[in-house]
């Protein structure tokens, strides 16, 4: 859109009547005021992960910041995802012996993502997340656990930390250097400048009142998806009214609204998905496991195996919801459990612990034999110990001739049998843990409408955005995105 034709549609949507409109009369966009409340240099809407690194980039340039949260703390769906952080060619891998690259790591995303990734926006995301790790574990001091492999990679990338611990010290950092976090503050709508043609600030409401805020450089719009917009969800993923919710309780799609009515471009939609492997009852992320990439199969109401276990969770969530009755099991031996445990200490090494001591969680069903644990699960025992028994002889050959299974996750890894009791049989269910999909973006966050151009001083980073996941989802890519944008985006900011 041409800067003559957007001043045309936005000055002339102020004059519409109500029953010209072909959108809702908050679509419209409205006009900054003649005398703001207050000023800044960026504006950030969201506290989450995206958002603080966003404001510790600004403090850094020595930008005034304002960051918004609605919610009473900060932290978002950063704080209680499980911590997992993608890098490639990371100081820890190669301690660990583990070679990896950001080459390597490009390709693998665009493989998962079924190229329908921008390769632009990885590239940017790819280059920025081991700056940002860098940045993160030297000047913060906040070191990751361990670095485990896990979906869509060809090595272990997925360098694993306690995110309540990165969200607090970006939070310190930031507000030691002069960033103001406002809390319990709701951004409702972008400001539009008519005469520059460019976004000016945010109205919001605090204690009550609408308040309006300029934004001189910019605003950085870090707010979320919208797993918990049902509204949403039901425009853009109808097929997941099965799947569970573990999200934010902000993530309601607020930012992404606000870009849209400035023609905000939206991309990805189609790949809304679940993430594979939650306990039937789960309502956080420690209630996920990821077994099936330390050898575990998945099995349906039959008892017979269904899919390739070792590709992205998302994908296996849409095939296990696929299956009759949308339900689906993980079979796997207590050295599997031992395995998953040891390398993922601060996931599946919780989710386990309590057998080593006797006590089996209610989510799950352990026998001495497959034929038992199946059985306690309601599953035909001896179809399930077939499917074993044929597994095994896949291990055994060196080849998956039913799904063709190459590796533990995307070929990597050798496959292992099932065959060391005790045997559990573990229901599993997808859930939303984000949308992973949202408002197209250039490679330094600047949000793009839907004619490709780009929307003047707006900026947006972290889940509310798409273009770097593409069809499916690498572990720790989400976490990474927003660590890494936030910093891209407001690092544009301070130049413009």
């Amino acid at each position: 859109m041409t800067a003559m034709n957007r001043r045309h549609f936005l000055s002339a949507g102020a004059a519409l009547t109500a029953g010209a409109l072909a959108a809702p009369a908050m679509a419209v966009p409205l006009n900054a005021p003649a005398k703001w409340d207050a000023e800044y240099d960026i504006v950030i809407v969201g506290a989450g992960g995206a958002g603080l690194a966003g404001a510790c980039e600004a403090v850094q340039r020595g930008l005034k910041v304002a960051v918004l949260e609605k919610e009473p703390i900060v932290g978002g769906s950063s704080t209680i995802c499980g911590g997992q952080w993608a890098v490639g060619g990371s100081a820890e891998q190669e301690k660990r012996g583990i070679k990896d690259s950001e080459d390597q790591f490009v390709k693998d995303m665009l493989t998962t993502g079924k190229n329908e990734n921008d390769p632009d926006l990885v590239r940017a995301f790819v280059q920025e997340s081991k700056r940002m790790y860098e940045w993160v574990t030297k000047e913060l001091g906040v070191k990751p656990f361990t670095v485990t492999l896990a979906a869509g990679m060809s090595v272990p990338r997925a360098h694993t930390f306690n995110p309540s611990e990165i969200i607090q010290a970006l939070r310190k950092y930031s507000e030691s250097k002069g960033a103001k976090i406002l809390l319990n503050t709701k951004a409702e709508r972008l400001l539009w400048d008519p005469n520059k043609q460019e976004i000016a600030g945010v109205q919001i409401v605090r204690k009550g009142k609408k308040v309006n805020i300029r934004a001189a450089k910019g605003v950085l719009l870090a707010a979320g998806g919208f797993s918990r917009n049902p509204k949403m969800l039901k425009k853009y993923a109808p097929l997941l009214e099965k799947a569970g919710v573990i999200a934010g309780l902000g993530t309601q799609g607020d930012g992404i609204l606000m870009a849209q009515a400035y023609g905000a471009d939206m991309i990805d939609t189609p790949y809304v998905k679940a993430s594979y492997g939650f306990s039937l009852t789960a309502s956080t992320i420690q209630d996920m496991s990821l077994i099936y990439y330390k050898g575990a199969i998945m099995v349906n109401n039959t008892g017979k195996r269904f899919v390739d276990e070792s590709i992205s969770y998302k994908v296996l969530a849409d095939i296990a919801f696929a299956q009759p009755e949308g339900k689906s099991w993980l079979v796997f031996d207590d050295s599997i459990r031992q395995r998953a445990m040891k390398e993922d200490p601060k996931q599946d090494g919780i989710m386990w612990k309590s057998i080593d001591s006797g006590k089996v969680p209610d989510f799950v069903f352990q026998g001495k034999t497959i034929e038992e644990a199946a059985q306690k699960a309601g599953l035909d025992p001896k179809a399930v110990a077939d499917t074993v028994k044929r597994y095994n002889g896949f291990v055994d050959a060196g080849k998956d001739d039913e799904f063709g299974r190459k590796g533990l996750s995307s070929g990597y890894g050798k496959l292992v049998k099932i065959e060391k009791g005790p045997f559990y049989v573990f229901p599993s269910v997808g859930a939303m843990i984000g949308t992973y999909c949202g408002l197209r973006i250039k490679p330094d966050g600047q949000v793009l409408d839907v004619f490709g151009e780009p929307i003047k001083r707006l900026f947006a980073a972290g889940e509310m955005t798409g273009g770097v996941h593409g069809a499916a989802y690498m572990t720790g890519t989400a976490f990474g995105k927003a660590l890494s944008f936030g910093r891209l985006a407001a690092r544009a900011i301070a130049k413009s």
